[in-house]
C-alpha cells in the first residue's frame, strides 16, 4: 500500500469509530495527521496513541454542528500548524425511530452534523486543497444514500445530500479543470462501531469491521475512485431499484432486510 508522507490530513469525528482508526492508519502511513473531535480528550487520546507510535499527530476541539466556529478553527489551524492537503469529513451522528416520536431537534442536528457541518468545513478547506500539488477530499455518506431507510428517514436523507454534494463538487472541479482534488463518497452498509447497535444486517450484508472499511477507504484514494462501497452487495442496490418496477422493488427490499434493518435500532436515543 502506497504510504501517504507529505500529506497533512484532517478528520472530522476522529475521536473514536473509524475516524480514530483512519488517524492512526494515515499516520502508520507517514501523514501527519489533525485529529478533530468535539471533546479534547477524546483528541488527545487518539493523538497520543498516534505519538507513542512514532507518528505526527495534533489534537483539536472542533464540532461541525457548530457552522460559525469552523473558518475560526480553520484560522487557528493554519496559524498553528499550516495547510491541509487532505480533508475526510468523517462525523455524523444517527437516530432512529417513527419518525414523529423522534424529537425534531434530534432530526435537524441530523442534517446540522452529517450534511450542513460537511459542507461547511468543505467549504473552509477546499482552497487549501487547491493550492496543494495533490490533494484529496473524502466524504463519509452511508449505503443508505441510495435507499429509503425506514425509522431512519433523516439520516438516509443526509446521506443522500453528502453523495450529491460530492458528485456535484466533483464535477465542477473537472469543469473547472483542478484535477489533482480527488474528490470520493465513501458509501458502507453498517460497521460496529456501536453506532448501530441492535439493527438486523441485510441479507448479504454482514455488520463491516472498521478496519475494512478504513482499508477501502485508503485503497480507493490511492485509485482515486469516485466511489467506495462496502460491502460487494451494496453496489447492486442502486441498479435494482432502477430496473425494478417500484411495487417489486418495495417487496425485494423488504424480504431481503434492506428496508427493515432499523427496525430493531437500539443506538443512543438523546
Amino acid at each position: 500500500m502506497a504510504r501517504f508522507d507529505n500529506h497533512r490530513i484532517l478528520i472530522t469525528g476522529a475521536g473514536a469509530g473509524i475516524g480514530a482508526l483512519m488517524a492512526e492508519e494515515f499516520a502508520a502511513q507517514g501523514a501527519e495527521v489533525i485529529v478533530t473531535a468535539r471533546r479534547i480528550s477524546a483528541a488527545r487520546e487518539v493523538a497520543d496513541r498516534i505519538k507513542a507510535a512514532g507518528g505526527k499527530a495534533h489534537p483539536y476541539v472542533l464540532d461541525v454542528s457548530k457552522i460559525a466556529s469552523i473558518a475560526k478553527f480553520r484560522d487557528k489551524l493554519h496559524q498553528e500548524v499550516g495547510p491541509i492537503t487532505t480533508l475526510i469529513n468523517n462525523a455524523g451522528v444517527v437516530f432512529g425511530g417513527e419518525f414523529e416520536t423522534v424529537e425534531l431537534e434530534q432530526h435537524l442536528n441530523t442534517f446540522r452534523v452529517n450534511s450542513e457541518g460537511l459542507m461547511a468545513t468543505t467549504h473552509a478547506f477546499l482552497e487549501d486543497l487547491i493550492q496543494s500539488s495533490e490533494a484529496f477530499l473524502v466524504n463519509i455518506a452511508s449505503a443508505s444514500a441510495f435507499i429509503g431507510l425506514p425509522y431512519g428517514s433523516t439520516y438516509a436523507a443526509s446521506k443522500w445530500a453528502v453523495v450529491g454534494f460530492s458528485e456535484s463538487l466533483r464535477l465542477e472541479l473537472a469543469v473547472r479543470k483542478i484535477k489533482h482534488v480527488h474528490v470520493t463518497s465513501v458509501c458502507p452498509s453498517y460497521i460496529s462501531t456501536g453506532m448501530f447497535d441492535g439493527v438486523k444486517t441485510p441479507l448479504f450484508s454482514p455488520m463491516l469491521t472498521p478496519k475494512k472499511v478504513v482499508k477501502s477507504i485508503m485503497r480507493g484514494m490511492q485509485k482515486k475512485d469516485a466511489f467506495v462501497i462496502e460491502p460487494p452487495m451494496a453496489k447492486s442496490v442502486e441498479l435494482m431499484k432502477a430496473i425494478l418496477p417500484q411495487g417489486i422493488w418495495d417487496e425485494v427490499a423488504r424480504r431481503t432486510g434492506v428496508s427493515t434493518s432499523m427496525y430493531s435500532w437500539k443506538g443512543k436515543k438523546k
